[in-house]
């Protein structure tokens, strides 16, 4: 009883901070020259998935490759949930119809770490350096690379568009970077008690590891990336909130690759339950999806547009009943 009180305050306490995160995210985007996307992809998304960091190396440090893995990558497949189902709320917005291309490359890079992530735990061949997987240093690499080349495209698109209008916000950006920053600590600290929690939920009530980190502990964490892509579209930020998402996909697999640093039993990527692949398989599904639908730039009528996000949703309760 005491590790579910645990898991839901926390996930109460993360849930509250990502509505702050996200207002803060979009006055940052409107009195910066940032703009909707990189704040997204580089602010909110960060921020939000900070509970995915903590609980993802707290489930290292006490050994649980299963939560570790299944929390990092399910936290992509219920991310790509919330997005789809928030696509169908705000159907007559057509969402992918009017975000900015350079979220394709986010997207790209996104489905390029889960492929070499799932690659790695159905292979299992995964070699250890520095008491780190080849896996993770492989990702780690081109997790940097990428946003950095995206960043770079990214900023001179900005430098061919008009000036950034000034935000009616009355409150300086110094407060604003500092509120911020604040709520991003609150939610970094709850991740530990979610992870930990989950972890005496696994050994007390006999659920497997690899569900509880794959649904519970994926869906709570990620409870503040919706909350704040929420409150993103409600003030009209689409690229804020489209940022988010991806970026939050792409953090998600980089916590995995922090995680393994702090894993002793060789490297994490090999170590969890096999399971896990149906996680990665379903994650590159849904991202390559999200692709395909990034690049259309019309649609006959609302039930052709909401078509794939019905699907999509589907696909989701599908991996539910898989792995259960």
């Amino acid at each position: 009883m005491l590790s579910i009180i645990i898991f839901f305050v926390t996930a109460i306490i993360s849930v509250f901070s990502a509505i702050k995160l996200s207002t803060y995210a979009d006055m940052i985007s409107k009195q910066t020259r940032l703009g909707g996307m990189l704040a997204g992809t580089l602010l909110l998304a960060v921020a939000t998935s900070l509970p995915e960091l903590t609980a993802t190396v707290s489930a290292a440090v006490i050994g649980n490759a299963d939560i570790a893995i299944g929390n990092g990558l399910g936290s992509i497949i219920f991310n790509f949930l919330v997005l789809f189902l928030l696509d169908l709320y705000f159907r007559k917005q057509r969402l992918f119809l009017r975000v900015s291309d350079n979220h394709f490359h986010t997207g790209l890079l996104s489905l390029g770490l889960v492929v070499i992530a799932g690659l790695s735990i159905y292979f299992q061949l995964d070699q250890s350096s520095f008491g780190i997987g080849l896996t993770s240093w492989i990702i780690v690499a081109v997790y940097f690379i990428g946003l950095s080349l995206i960043s770079l495209k990214q900023r001179k698109d900005k430098k061919k568009e008009a000036d950034v209008p000034e935000s009616e916000s009355s409150m300086s950006l110094g407060k604003i970077a500092a509120l911020f920053i604040f709520y991003a600590g609150i939610i970094f600290f709850s991740g530990s008690g979610l992870s930990i929690s989950g972890d005496w939920m696994a050994s007390t009530t006999g659920i497997s590891a690899t569900v509880v980190g794959s649904l519970l502990i994926a869906i709570a964490t990620s409870l503040p990336d919706a909350v704040g892509v929420y409150v993103a579209l409600r003030k009209a930020n689409i690229n804020l909130a489209i940022g988010a998402i991806l970026g939050s996909n792409l953090f998600n697999i980089f916590v995995v690759t922090v995680s393994d640093g702090f894993y002793r039993s060789g490297s994490i990527w090999i170590s969890g339950d096999s399971m896990n692949i149906w996680t990665a398989f379903v994650g590159c599904l849904l991202t390559f999806a999200v692709l395909l639908l990034l690049k259309r730039d019309k649609t006959k009528n609302a039930f052709t547009y909401s078509l794939p996000s019905l699907l999509a949703i589907f696909s989701y309760i599908l991996f539910t009943v898989i792995i259960l």
